[in-house]
């Protein structure tokens, strides 16, 4: 790979009056890196009929199965705000995705489970899965793949957990 190419590759362009410091460069290139993934994903997650957020629903449902898992633990897990959770879970119910129970030990909170159906998703779009990611990190090799997700997880483990009702 040509050094110019690659450079410009790894370093996000920030010709502007604002200071240019290693942490800007960081989030500037997070969030350009979302955007990227996300231009890839939400056609995928779309083929299904859901979107990128209301996968991530399915999947933390499906991996804390057996779990009784609240509303509140469900938007934690995701970063989330409960009020989004609440929102992203009515579409998913209606659609026959997921399941939500009231909690007789406390009226006002809600337990959520993934249905047969909505597992039974989760089986097909992980049939086409492997194949749109290794699409989504064409650019990096594994080992740089493996370096990105340590150094995300690294970042996200040094932040404040979330609040109650963030």
């Amino acid at each position: 790979m040509n050094r110019r190419v690659k450079r410009k590759a790894e370093t996000p362009d920030l010709r502007d009056d604002f200071p240019d410091t290693p942490a800007r460069r960081a989030v500037v290139s997070v969030v350009r890196g979302f955007g990227a993934i996300a231009r890839k994903m939400s056609p995928h997650y779309a083929s299904f009929g859901l979107t990128p957020p209301q996968f991530q629903v399915l999947t933390v449902l499906n991996r804390l199965r057996g779990e009784q898992i609240t509303q509140r633990r469900l938007g934690k897990e995701l970063y989330v705000s409960f009020p989004n959770v609440t929102v992203m879970l009515s579409r998913l119910e209606k659609a026959g995705l997921i399941d939500r129970t009231v909690n007789s030990a406390d009226r006002r909170e809600r337990f959520v489970r993934i249905t047969r159906s909505g597992g039974a998703l989760l089986k097909r779009i992980w049939k086409q899965q492997p194949d749109q990611l290794e699409r989504v990190m064409a650019g990096l090799n594994d080992k740089e793949r493996l370096e990105l997700a340590r150094l995300l997880n690294k970042m996200i483990a040094g932040q404040a957990p979330p609040q109650n009702d963030e």
